[in-house]
């Protein structure tokens, strides 16, 4: 069974490319990574607005929710996998890591000053990932 890769954030755009992730994994009988990368600047504005470690946690799984319920509603496989970072490298590094058949991102995330063009998340995955990479508006 193969895998496909899904960088997510919890954006709008996150949500759309869940959607292709799971018509490509039913398609092909795979199951989905969702990869979100927690950086720097959002760890400190997280830490800054909680009251706690497990508040931060809860907050986080609570903005990827409507992720997991959606897999779990298509009766897709999945896998979560947190890593820490900036998203651009830590997002091509893992996505490398394995063999994916697919790397699915949105054209934008939430940081909204990449709005003008296409975010540099997906720009980089597009440009240096070995799967073929989808990016979805």
């Amino acid at each position: 069974m193969g895998k496909v890769f899904l960088g997510a954030d919890g954006s709008a755009h996150s949500k759309r490319a869940l959607e292709k992730a799971i018509q490509l994994a039913k398609a092909s009988n795979a199951s989905i990574d969702i990869v979100h990368v927690i950086s720097a600047k959002e760890s400190k504005e997280a830490v800054l607005n909680s009251t706690g470690k497990i508040d931060l946690e809860t907050k986080r799984k609570q903005m990827l929710k409507p992720l997991f319920d959606l897999t779990e509603a298509e009766g897709i496989a999945y896998e979560y996998i947190e890593l820490r970072g900036e998203p651009d490298v830590e997002l091509v590094k893992y996505a490398n890591h394995e063999p994916y058949e697919y790397v699915v991102v949105g054209s934008r995330g939430l940081n909204t000053l990449q709005e003008f063009v296409l975010g540099s998340v997906s720009h980089k995955l597009a440009k240096r990932a070995l799967a073929p990479v989808i990016i979805v508006k």
